[in-house]
């Protein structure tokens, strides 16, 4: 029962014992959590890897699906022209391909594809030809997969349909020198030199090849364009997250809002860089286009399953009827010229913002140009480059780069503003952004300061509308909603509901009593704001990224995520389908008289177009991505806000 006495020497002994156990047992658990965060690490990866992988799969699926009616529509307009026998062949092999099931297509693939032996025996017959040996037999480019179905990262998941073209030259790019209403006719002569286009389809487990024949000009049958590959794996998908693709993209609030801009903004430099905001993919067998201030008859070429013409001229505008049947449109002979429709545009000037130029608008009259970028509007005085007349008086910039003559402080400091609108006096600027407040600034004192601030739930304001007659204020907010706000009174007096993702863009009529927003939800949907209600919804394939409403009437232009233009007749079951930008569709505004419309993308690219046709007028390559855009009221100037931290003022040239 005595209580136990140590001396200091055993205390000592004791504490170094157990001060041992717990080295130990710290060295362990290092051990363990260095383990768990390789693991981690690992994780990560697949699910970046998964990730990407499933949404190229979900891209392809609609790219697949879209090949399908072109195809289906293509069979229905050739089929008349068959005799009856052919007609039942074509028809039994229709409905062949309809019932092939997955093992079947796998079988057939698997035939036709080529061993690694075989592969490079085709190589060494191909070499004599490339040292320029006459003897060299004439092979034709055939289609390579691999047995076990998986690809590299520079290859398509969809080669098993299309095939390059065949023939001994490399694959050429169709002719700059047509033109734009052409929509890929080839009114010209027949090249007997051009090499051959083969077009193999798989239907009913049976190829056919189309050859040297070329199509009809006058029934119009069309084939499907060769699709180039992408070095960038996915089809050309950008991964999600930040640009690099490095980590785990974390969770939005905002969800993915156009232009795959993460919270926060885009990265201080998008200049050359890979990624979300870099340059667009180059497109294996079409060069990359010069820097051009305008090009009236640009390369013309059309996306993925873009139907040819005879001579290798792929059709970019197409007509979808009510009855759900794809044509390439033809041209009216007055699409490019008379009064109203340009003939170009050229840089008149650069405004170095300084950071990415995610907003810009143009005051009425034509004066100041407001540029939205992070934390910040800057206030551009542009009439300096304006002579008598209100014509310009020289290129770009000159000796000098412009300075603007004030800066408006909004939101937070690292947080991106979205949208800035001017009520039609021109005193008055809303700015809405990565916040959930409005800021109402007030113009026409002395030194520009904010007036009022609107707040709403939603943690983001994507796109801004001002009615005609300047009292209520539409916002487009990450929660879906459409805030109306009265202006007047600064209040919110209602809230539209339907989307069921954010709400990107928005416009509304001229006479103010209709609105369309366009959502990340695939929807583009109609209000009507004397009831209070929605109207209508339109559908479509792939996030809706930019919308404008014909100030003439009855077209609405829609820019997709798909990168297609779509216009849509407003009260009847009528489209066109455009096809010129090779990525997301990231802006787009109408001129005043409704003529044409301008888009622009993450491809870099400004393109204008013919109501509602869309005939190409002109088309200019920035050197980044064009987040924004805006039409002057009268229609001689664009303003583009783009990804090199800069806004580009262009004169319109008639």
């Amino acid at each position: 029962g005595q209580p136990f006495k140590f001396t200091i020497n055993e205390s000592c002994d004791r504490i170094k014992e157990e001060f041992s156990f717990l080295q130990a047992q710290y060295h362990n658990l290092k051990l363990e959590c260095e383990k768990l965060a390789s693991e981690k690490i690992e994780i990560q990866r697949h699910y970046v890897m998964y990730y990407e992988m499933s949404y190229g799969l979900n891209v392809e699926m609609h790219k697949q699906t879209e090949i399908a009616k072109r195809l289906n529509a293509i069979i229905a307009q050739v089929l008349p022209f068959l005799s009856q026998e052919h007609q039942q062949q074509v028809a039994s092999a229709v409905e062949r391909a309809k019932q092939v099931t997955m093992t079947e297509l796998n079988a057939v693939i698997g035939r036709n594809s080529i061993s690694p032996t075989e592969r490079e025996k085709y190589r060494n017959a191909r070499s004599p030809m490339s040292s320029g040996d006459p003897h060299a037999p004439d092979m034709k480019k055939i289609k390579r997969e691999d047995k076990d179905g998986h690809m590299s990262d520079g290859e398509r998941s969809d080669q098993d349909l299309v095939v390059d073209d065949g023939g001994d030259d490399p694959i050429t790019p169709p002719s700059r020198n047509h033109s734009p209403r052409e929509n890929g006719v080839d009114k010209s002569k027949k090249d007997h030199n051009s090499s051959h286009r083969c077009v193999w389809l798989l239907l009913g487990g049976h190829m056919m090849n189309k050859g040297k024949h070329d199509v009809d000009k006058n029934n119009g049958a069309a084939g499907i364009a060769p699709k180039p590959a992408t070095p960038t794996g996915l089809g050309g998908i950008p991964p999600p997250g930040p640009p690099g693709g490095k980590g785990v993209p974390k969770p939005s609030p905002l969800g993915q809002y156009p232009p795959y801009m993460p919270p926060g903004g885009p990265p201080p430099d998008m200049a050359g860089v890979a990624g979300p905001y870099g340059p667009p993919p180059m497109h294996a067998g079409y060069p990359p286009r010069p820097m051009l201030a305008y090009d009236t008859h640009p390369q013309m070429r059309g996306p993925l399953g873009s139907m040819s013409q005879g001579g290798g001229k792929p059709a970019y505008s197409f007509h979808v009827g009510g009855d759900g049947v794809v044509q390439p449109v033809p041209f009216p002979p007055d699409a490019l010229v008379g009064p109203g429709i340009p003939r170009a545009a050229r840089p008149l000037s650069t405004l170095p913002h300084g950071e990415v130029v995610c907003a810009v608008t143009i005051s009425s009259p034509t004066k100041y140009v407001y540029t939205g970028g992070k934390g910040c509007v800057k206030v551009w005085d542009i009439s300096q480059f304006f002579g008598s007349g209100g014509q310009s008086n020289g290129s770009m910039n000159g000796s000098k780069s412009p300075i603007p003559v004030s800066q408006l402080d909004c939101l937070q400091r690292d947080n991106y503003i979205r949208s800035v609108k001017l009520l039609p006096d021109g005193r008055t600027l809303i700015v809405g952004g990565e916040a959930s407040t409005l800021s109402i600034w007030d113009l026409a004192a002395p030194t520009p300061r904010i007036k009022a601030e609107l707040t709403s739930s939603a943690p983001a304001c994507y796109a801004l509308a001002i009615s005609p007659d300047s009292k209520v204020c539409f916002s487009c907010c990450s929660d879906g909603n459409i805030a109306v706000w009265d202006l007047h009174n600064q209040t919110l007096v209602r809230q539209f509901q339907g989307h069921t993702d954010g709400a990107s863009c928005i416009d509304m009529s001229a006479d103010g009593t209709r609105l369309w927003t366009g959502g990340l939800d695939h929807t583009v949907r109609s209000w009507d704001l004397r009831e209070g209600r929605q109207l209508a919804q339109h559908d479509f394939a792939s996030q809706i990224f930019s919308l404008g409403y014909c100030p003439a009437g009855d077209w609405l232009a829609v820019g997709l995520e798909s990168s297609t233009v779509e216009v849509l007749h407003t009260l009847k079951p009528d489209k066109y389908q455009l096809h010129l930008h090779e990525s997301c569709v990231l802006s787009l505004k109408f001129a005043a008289t409704g003529k044409w419309f301008v888009s622009t993308g993450k491809d870099n690219l400004l393109n204008a177009w013919r109501t509602p046709y869309g005939a190409s007028i002109f088309q200019s390559k920035e050197s980044s991505s064009v987040l924004s855009c805006d039409v002057s009221s009268d229609d001689k100037y664009i303003v583009t806000g783009s990804g090199d931290k800069k806004a580009t003022v262009y004169e319109v040239i008639y």
